[in-house]
């Protein structure tokens, strides 16, 4: 099975943290919000020893997942964890900023709980959507038909490295943002003829909770299988599941 490449610094962690389903966390949560730190009383770097100490920081709730939360909380990071609360980004994988924070209350504030505290990871906020609406946590790989459907209608299948484009993002996250539109550039051509980078757009989306994916705006981009309709004059990419979860084997040959 091909594997990819890792999208950002924090993907190779896999938040939400594996012994901490998502569905466990946003059943002991008081509160749960997507927001962003905006200031913190004690300021911490990548260079201070484990465990770090208590910190208190004012932060923005951008959106309420569960619960009902003002626009501007104070939220208690207690002693002792592995990660700080920052106001600023930092490369440091240590460092949390911004994400889905998952809080109990705490007096007049909240104060975070759990391993991670702050799921800052790419499909953070995404599996806290599918959750919600009753979906699993992950999202589903492609089925026997779609790969079918997709062999028949791409001019061209090759396993790539797609590197999203910065002026068509339409998912921000704390560490990578994604985009609709991405160069291609082909490692091997399974299908068709592809011998140097092609741009290629997104094709429609099924509407479902959390999304389903876009190619990350990254240097080191990401790697999967892409199963590319060039019909149109605009090469567009079939695939309704994400790319680097395509197993190879599962392709229908001959």
């Amino acid at each position: 099975m091909r594997t990819s490449s890792t999208p950002s610094p924090s993907a190779a962690a896999a938040d939400p943290n594996p012994q901490e389903p998502v569905a466990e966390l946003l059943a002991e949560a008081d509160l749960v919000v997507f927001g962003k730190v905006d200031s913190v009383d004690v300021a911490i770097d990548a260079e201070h020893p484990r465990p770090r100490p208590a910190q208190t920081a004012t932060v923005t709730v951008e959106q309420v997942l569960k619960g009902d939360a003002p626009t501007t909380i104070t939220v208690t990071k207690p002693a002792g964890t592995w990660y700080f609360l920052t106001d600023t980004t930092e490369e440091s994988y240590d460092a949390k900023w911004a994400g889905v924070f998952t809080l109990k209350r705490d007096g007049e504030g909240y104060v975070l709980f759990g391993n991670t505290g702050v799921q800052d990871d790419a499909g953070a906020l995404p599996a806290f959507q599918r959750v919600l609406a009753g979906q699993p946590e992950r999202a589903p790989a492609a089925t026997e038909a779609q790969l079918k459907d997709w062999t028949a209608r791409a001019d061209i299948i090759v396993f790539a490295t797609a590197r999203g484009a910065s002026d068509h993002v339409t998912l921000r996250t704390p560490r990578t943002d994604f985009s609709t539109s991405a160069t291609l550039t082909p490692i091997e051509v399974l299908k068709g003829t592809m011998t140097s980078p092609m741009q290629v757009v997104q094709g429609p989306q099924p509407e479902t909770a959390g999304g389903t994916w876009a190619f990350p705006v990254t240097e080191a981009g990401e790697d999967g299988i892409y199963f590319i309709d060039t019909s149109s004059g605009t090469p567009t990419v079939l695939n309704t599941t994400r790319p680097s979860q395509v197993n190879e084997n599962r392709i229908p040959r001959g």
